[in-house]
């Protein structure tokens, strides 16, 4: 049976996830539901960059990140990554954009969350750790990392828009879905703030990428049919594949 699978990813994340639905005979429909932008003011991000010499931990939480961040250390830094200074990536697919800037993360914790990150760091007392995320990434993680006694600067790299076009929305539910999928708490406000009435979701599976995401939901009065394990795009696509191919 053909499944329609709305997919909420930003606009240029979308189509590996999207080749992944088509693979399976089932259509995507596609809500970008969130923008990545530059910051209006990019010094506090190439400074960052400039003095990451001092630093025990670079520390990148999604590909976005990776792109904004390395972006910045690359004009900014003509004899490149600081000897020294380690990299983290929060997941998977984080360390595989790392690679493809052609550097390799040196640590990544058993499961691509921002919580288990801060539990599994290596770290010693008084590391500066440097962050390099969106705007409106999850205060926990900061907080987290200073609880541990790392110093932490926590560098906005990037700004997230959540905004889906209505229509689009509109069109999607209007082909009557059989899920839509969420691949950050970003995706669920885009998505869920662009459509009048949340109805015609009732009888469509809300896939989450993982727990935090699932969580996004819930000031919606919305809950997740089904959170991705392990939290990652293929562990999303597996998920998929329990519900609908089972």
């Amino acid at each position: 049976m053909s499944r329609r699978i709305v997919v909420t990813r930003a606009e240029e994340q979308a189509h590996p996830l999207a080749d992944a639905i088509r693979q399976r005979g089932w259509t995507p429909l596609l809500v970008p539901s969130i923008r990545f932008v530059p910051m209006d003011a990019p010094a506090p991000l190439a400074e960052a960059a400039c003095e990451i010499d001092g630093a025990a931990w670079v520390v990148f939480t999604s590909r976005t990140g990776v792109r904004f961040g390395m972006r910045a250390i690359r004009e900014t830094r003509a004899d490149g990554w600081p000897a020294g200074v380690r990299i983290a990536a929060v997941g998977p697919g984080t360390a595989e954009a790392l690679r493809e800037e052609g550097v390799t993360a040196d640590f990544v914790p058993r499961d691509a969350i921002g919580d288990v990150l801060v539990e599994e760091l290596p770290l010693t007392s008084g590391d500066r750790v440097v962050l390099l995320r969106s705007h409106i990434g999850r205060e926990a993680i900061v907080t987290g990392l200073a609880a541990r006694g790392a110093v932490v600067d926590d560098v906005p790299a990037y700004r997230t828009l959540t905004e889906a076009d209505p229509h689009a929305a509109a069109q999607a539910l209007g082909a009557r879905p059989d899920a839509v999928t969420f691949t950050s708490p970003s995706t669920v406000r885009g998505f869920l703030s662009s459509l009048p009435d949340l109805g015609p979701l009732a009888d469509v599976a809300l896939v989450a990428i993982g727990p935090v995401t699932a969580d996004a939901l819930a000031p919606f009065g919305l809950h997740a049919n089904a959170v991705a394990d392990p939290h990652t795009v293929p562990g999303l696509l597996a998920t998929l594949d329990r519900l609908f191919l089972a």
